[in-house]
């Protein structure tokens, strides 16, 4: 599928008729007005969009075509990155075997044609499936193709049933980086983000911007804050809402937070779209003046044995980072970047 996308209510009534279901037509320019394009630009600004969605666990036709109409309601407003959350169609059902993905899959092509005649990605939480090993991933996906894929370094295993997540998946071992707009970013998925290694390494290999992926009850701006302000660091953050598996309810709290630990928008209790234009430009300086983070005593911390920047990427995750697209003509053959232990 390229070249071509549908309205965001020809996608939504297309979506009970599954993926095959879309014929696309070709993008047309988002409803904000060109002065205001102007304006960003000139400000070199990136416009975030974050999607709380009400996904329904399994129900992965009508979650993609909800998704596709979201994606195409953020790119009518302009925006360069939209952001989904973890496990974004299938969630935790006993038949995720069946129903996972591979990378370059149906999703991602889809989300390629929508995107065709834009600068914009999407980020987006994909059940992986590569042979007969699977994966939780984020993949970000432009209008070329897949640009990464993260895999999950931290599985949760304080569970049972289908949330004990070492019974279903494999972790990865990779730290993943891209540029969104000239901006080095990075990528997390829940359980991942509750170790503040992981946003204090992103920091260190200087991203100014990291999107961290969840499907849990909430993640509001409260968890966020702190990891965010101590690191210098811009932060969006996608959460489920809705019921899941269990019936439980989510509150979703998906937010972007500023590096310095202010809030720029969230969402609670239900689903849509929320954006920020953030300046990644300004990290550098924030970071050099911030005392939580140029005040640190690496060589201190060595001598007690805990590990510096340095000693924490080369005994755990390896970094990878893609800025060029890993499909289109001009990289045919050239494999998916790929986080195996």
């Amino acid at each position: 599928m390229r070249g071509h996308r549908l309205s965001r209510r020809e996608f939504v009534k297309a979506g009970a008729g599954g993926i095959g279901a879309l014929r696309l037509t070709k993008h047309a320019a988002p409803a904000q007005t060109a002065q205001a394009a102007q304006d960003r630009t000139a400000r070199q600004t990136v416009r975030i969009a974050v999607v709380q969605q009400d996904s329904v666990p399994g129900a992965v036709e009508a979650n993609r075509a909800k998704a596709l109409a979201f994606a195409d309601q953020a790119l009518r407003n302009d925006a360069d990155i939209i952001l989904f959350h973890e496990e974004l169609l299938v969630g935790y059902v006993e038949n995720l075997k069946e129903l996972a993905e591979a990378v370059d899959g149906p999703t991602t092509h889809a989300f390629q044609s929508l995107l065709t005649g834009t600068d914009a990605a999407v980020l987006w939480g994909l059940t992986e499936r590569d042979g007969d090993r699977y994966y939780i991933a984020a993949t970000l996906v432009d209008a070329a193709g897949v640009r990464a894929n993260y895999r999950k370094t931290h599985l949760w295993w304080k569970d049972q049933g289908l949330r004990h997540e070492p019974s279903f998946y494999e972790p990865g071992d990779e730290l993943v980086t891209f540029d969104v707009k000239g901006h080095k970013s990075g990528v997390m998925i829940c359980y991942d983000g509750d170790f503040p290694e992981m946003t204090r390494t992103y920091a260190g290999l200087d991203c100014r911007m990291l999107f961290w992926l969840n499907n849990r009850g909430q993640r509001g701006h409260g968890e966020v804050t702190g990891l965010a302000g101590r690191n210098s660091i811009i932060m969006a953050v996608s959460c489920v809402c809705g019921k899941n598996e269990r019936g439980y309810r989510c509150r979703g709290g998906s937010n972007v937070t500023n590096y310095d630990g202010n809030l720029l928008s969230d969402i609670w209790d239900h689903e849509g779209i929320i954006y920020a234009d953030v300046d990644p430009a300004a990290v550098p300086e924030a970071r050099r003046n911030n005392p939580w983070y140029t005040g640190r005593r690496p060589d201190l911390y060595r001598r007690y044995g805990a590990q510096d920047r340095r000693s924490w990427l080369s005994s755990y995750p390896r970094v990878f980072h893609r800025v060029e697209h890993v499909r289109g003509p001009e990289n045919a053959g050239r494999p998916v970047p790929e986080c195996r232990k």
